[in-house]
């Protein structure tokens, strides 16, 4: 029997209670090692169901001999510290978006990993999202020349500042907008080398945000998205050259709206959500992914500047949101909530 990945668990309040832990949980391959909190309570709630652990406050207290990865859910000025230090010392990591506290340190981290050769993987769960990933595949070959994505991407929180941000709309783009637009650099395989970005506010904490990427193959990606709302939802629209239009209205279905630019209204793809959220969050698949990809790594000889698995979104990633984010605050600042600028240089394309 191959031995098991031994993972740490860093920050167990509550993204890791709620949402990484419970799916970890229904994946084989790996043994729980350590669960570290400065809030030990935290620590000892999540060491209780995971039997066997280690209950510590600080990643300086874990022998990191006897850790293979971590999963890191902690705000992202110690989740940048962090990584730095686990991946230096030769541990894998998955780490919740958005990986860093600004672009400069996630440039940092870039050069990090990439020099120590170690696994390192951005949670961007809804790229593993069952209903995102059959669109993702349906609509491969009309995304492969110019083409139209609309994204809808709703969420209550956060509705106010935080993690260090002074406005809750900076708060929300940085931590939860950077969803939407990890999710257009991922459907339309080209640079972005123009934002458009517009917001409308009932006051200071709630907003809504229309934000428009031109990329370099002339496709336009248009996000609608904000804090608004009662409730989350999320939702993608790819319209072709060739006259069809693939829509995945939520995390539920896609339909084949148009094809050959007449109505055509057939459901491609249905999910009865009847698996406790693995395949419609994400969480579970993008966990399962990780695990599989260290323990691949695992096995292949140790040499540094390894380049990352394929497909998985990474820290080149985080950065190129984050570079996004930049520039749609920067536009929303320049002209009062309303922007429109050049990028004086592209936004490179998911890998």
């Amino acid at each position: 029997m191959a031995d098991l990945l031994r993972l740490a668990l860093v920050g167990c309040g509550r993204q890791m209670q709620q949402n990484l832990f419970p799916f970890l949980q229904r994946i084989r391959g790996h043994q729980v090692v350590a669960c570290v909190d400065p809030d030990l309570s935290l620590a000892a709630d999540v060491q209780s169901l995971a039997g066997g652990a280690t209950c510590v406050s600080s990643v300086d207290e874990l022998d990191l001999e006897m850790v293979d990865a971590a999963v890191l859910a902690v705000p992202p000025e110690p989740s940048y510290l962090l990584v730095r230090q686990l991946a230096e010392r030769g541990v894998d990591c998955f780490v919740e978006k958005p990986a860093g506290p600004s672009t400069p340190a996630l440039q940092d981290l870039e050069h990090v990993v990439r020099r120590s050769g170690r696994h390192v993987q951005v949670g961007f769960n809804f790229r593993y999202a069952e209903t995102l990933q059959r669109l993702h595949e349906l609509s491969e070959e009309i995304r492969a020349t110019p083409c139209s994505v609309t994204i809808d991407f709703y969420s209550r929180h956060p509705s106010a500042p935080q993690w260090g941000v002074d406005t809750t709309l900076e708060a929300w783009i940085r931590h939860n907008g950077v969803h939407a637009i990890d999710l257009a650099r991922w459907f339309v395989p080209s640079p972005v080398v123009q934002v458009d970005a517009h917001a409308i506010a009932s006051d200071a904490d709630r907003f809504q945000i229309n934000l428009f990427l031109r990329h370099h193959d002339g496709s336009l990606s248009t996000l609608r998205m904000g804090n608004h709302v009662k409730r989350f939802m999320v939702g993608v629209t790819v319209q072709g050259m060739d006259g069809s239009r693939y829509s995945a209205p939520s995390l539920e279905r896609v339909t084949l709206e148009l094809s050959d630019g007449v109505p055509h209204g057939q459901e491609l793809h249905a999910t009865r959500n009847l698996d406790h959220g693995w395949g419609r969050s994400g969480f579970g698949p993008e966990l399962q992914a990780f695990v599989d990809a260290c323990a691949q790594r695992s096995a292949e000889p140790q040499t540094g500047g390894r380049p990352p698995v394929k497909g998985v979104p990474s820290v080149s990633d985080a950065l190129a949101a984050s570079a996004l984010c930049d520039r749609v605050m920067a536009e929303l600042n320049t002209a009062a909530t309303n922007g429109f600028g050049l990028l004086t240089g592209s936004v490179r394309a998911s890998a």
